[in-house]
């Protein structure tokens, strides 16, 4: 009668046990990899969705008129042409509408970005009873929905002989903006920390050098996403831009876009496909180049303070 060695049926089972391990680990990671393969085609599936309009746009502006009106719709263009947009810079006030909007939005986010950024700063530092009702109130201000201001911003801006005029606009738009930096640039500044900002001011700094010279450069992502804001707001603003300016060389381009079908030639497509793509690309430009400050300037805004 043989009798059977333990330390080899150990072994059987460790070796057995070693085998059923991976097993166990396999099912996870098909779940993770099946999961993470998901996430990256619903992601391809939003940008796609995001795109295509704009790919349309963009492809249309290059199409002959009647192949834009033609049916079924052509998905590239079978004749390329340029005449679309050698006609929206020839025979419209395209380029005017083009430098008023560039003005406008500039100045507008400068202003804004300035004040806003004082603001924030005062709200920051310095502790007074009725600072925290006063900023509140601004919040509930950006509330308002800006349609319910136009007759009341237009008989005012009637009654200081500012209508019709770019200045007007630019005024009406720091105004709009001014809540979103505070309260954005607010939180920046909560999470700058004041040790630097101290040793500055021991080192013979006045409070006007230490906020341009220390502390800004801390909240520099938040500047840069507000001004993105503000600057993308200014350039694509349509209410006030039409109520507000009415003379053909005053306007901005989205006021001016609208009124090519119909003020300036017959109706067609291809050519305001062509200025839409011609409004869009510049933004579509500075959001490519300042991306990553815009993304860290909302979740650090969001987090901070």
């Amino acid at each position: 009668m043989s009798v059977s060695d333990p330390s080899s049926s150990n072994h059987s089972n460790n070796r057995q046990k070693a085998i059923r391990v991976p097993k166990r680990k396999i099912l996870p990671r098909i779940l993770k990899f099946a999961n993470k393969i998901l996430a990256y085609l619903l992601m391809i599936g939003i940008v796609l969705a995001m795109a295509l309009p704009l790919f349309w746009m963009a492809a249309s502006s290059i199409k002959t008129e009647g192949e834009n009106l033609s049916y079924p719709p052509t998905i590239l263009p079978q004749e390329v042409t340029f005449d679309n947009y050698r006609y929206l810079f020839q025979k419209t006030l395209f380029l005017t509408w083009f430098k008023n909007s560039l003005i406008v939005s500039i100045t507008t986010t400068f202003f804004a970005l300035s004040l806003s950024a004082m603001g924030a700063y005062a709200f920051s530092r310095f502790r007074y009873k009725f600072f925290e009702g006063f900023s509140r109130a601004i919040l509930f201000a950006y509330m308002v929905p800006t349609i319910l201001l136009v007759v009341p911003i237009f008989k005012i801006v009637s009654s200081v002989n500012l209508h019709n005029t770019t200045g007007s606009l630019i005024i009406v738009y720091i105004a709009f903006l001014l809540p979103y930096g505070l309260w954005t640039l607010r939180s920046y500044f909560s999470g700058a920390p004041r040790e630097v900002e101290d040793a500055a001011l021991i080192d013979g700094c006045n409070r006007l050098q230490a906020f341009v010279l220390v502390v800004l450069p801390q909240v520099f992502p938040g500047l840069i996403s507000t001004a993105l804001f503000g600057f993308y707001v200014a350039w694509n603003e349509y209410l006030y831009a039409s109520v507000l300016l009415w003379s053909s060389n005053k306007m901005t381009l989205s006021a001016g876009v609208s009124t090519l079908l119909g003020e300036y030639m017959p109706p067609s497509w291809s050519v305001l496909m062509a200025a839409s793509v011609m409004v869009t690309l510049p933004v579509i430009i500075l959001f490519s180049f300042l991306q990553s400050f815009f993304v860290a300037g909302w979740g650090g805004g969001a987090v901070k303070g």
